[in-house]
């Protein structure tokens, strides 16, 4: 495990600060509590994001990604308008990350590939496409809005409903036959939902790890490491904004820790959420033995489904560090491949 990686890049200007949601106590009154503004979404900015970007003359002919990016950002920076956007800081290190991994989702490079439309029952064929996953109709309008702007309506199929059930439920949904799995997967929703999608995941057997055939470094320098490797790569953002130690626990543990935390019973209620380490220097062996605990928790937001997960699955992470696009405060992707699947 290696320390967070440190952008030395200037952070973005910062157009959002601290903002300030209302929760309602016990007594029935209100109190004001400072959180970040990545808990701000669903009160027209999504519906109003699309009107902006389809009425902007640059983004008419199907310019390409970057163009629609641009102005996704720029739509951001105005008042009540934070983005939960990954940014270019840490969106550098994600794409040189894709460059390398080189995943079924680039039409560029698998120009012969079968796409999302055209998608059969048959295990053999060669599928490509991305996969996005929208709560609700109106984030998979705005989804859908951007990415036909973009030119890759052809290329991504969404999927609209609660994660953790869609994921459940893929196979079935999108005629994906065992033993196709992901090549490469992104998560950035609700945090105290990572654990369980991947369990999810890793249930149904969506992981894949890396081929045996593979010559495979035990020590894994930062991305560099990831050309060669055919297994599942994992990209988690906001890991140190607003943090998710339950997630880390899960990816940095081994098989026996999960083996022992999936014998004990399952939690009624959230336990505590354990802290972010206060020192940067503190990441290298943060979580590495718990807080496991709290993985035993399914949030109400997975809708009855609970992942128990492979724990023989075998993953090796580091951090990909950068900034917020929006505050300028530090923050990470944490970058796990799926290395081997222990015999228990």
């Amino acid at each position: 495990m290696a320390p967070i990686a440190v952008d030395e890049r200037p952070a973005p200007p910062k157009y959002h600060g601290k903002f300030e949601i209302h929760k309602l106590k016990s007594d029935q009154s209100f109190q004001s509590e400072p959180v970040q503004g990545t808990v701000y979404h669903g009160d027209g900015r999504e519906e109003a994001l699309l009107k902006h970007l389809q009425s902007l003359p640059q983004l008419q002919n199907k310019p390409g990604t970057q163009p629609v990016l641009d102005a996704i950002h720029e739509f951001g920076k105005g008042e009540n308008r934070y983005l939960m956007s990954v940014g270019d800081t840490k969106g550098t290190g994600i794409e040189k990350l894709i460059n390398e991994k080189k995943p079924k989702h680039l039409p560029k490079i698998h120009p012969n590939s079968v796409y999302p439309a055209n998608w059969t029952g048959d295990a053999n064929e060669d599928k490509a496409g991305y996969i996005s996953l929208e709560k609700s109709e109106v984030y998979a309008a705005t989804a859908r809005g951007a990415i036909e702007l973009a030119g890759l309506g052809d290329v991504v199929k969404i999927v609209t409903g609660s994660s953790t059930p869609s994921l459940k439920n893929l196979r079935k949904t999108l005629n994906l036959p065992r033993p196709i799995k992901f090549d490469m997967i992104f998560i950035d929703h609700l945090k105290p939902l990572y654990t369980n999608d991947l369990k999810v995941m890793e249930e149904e057997g969506l992981i894949a790890p890396v081929s045996r055939d593979d010559n495979v470094k035990v020590r894994i320098e930062l991305i560099e490491m990831h050309l060669a490797l055919k297994g599942t790569i994992i990209v988690a953002d906001n890991v140190v904004k607003p943090g998710n130690p339950a997630y880390l626990s899960y990816v940095r543990a081994k098989p026996e820790q999960k083996r022992a935390m999936l014998a004990r019973p399952p939690l009624k209620t959230q336990p505590p959420v354990t802290p972010n380490p206060s020192d940067p220097s503190e990441w290298e062996t943060a979580f590495c033995d718990g807080p496991l605990e709290e993985t035993l928790w399914t949030p109400v937001e997975s809708d009855g489904v609970t992942g128990r997960g492979d724990p023989d699955l075998v993953y090796s992470s580091e951090m990909i560090g950068g900034w917020d696009p929006y505050t300028g405060e530090r923050d990470a992707c944490e970058v796990s491949v799926c290395l081997r699947k222990e015999s228990s």
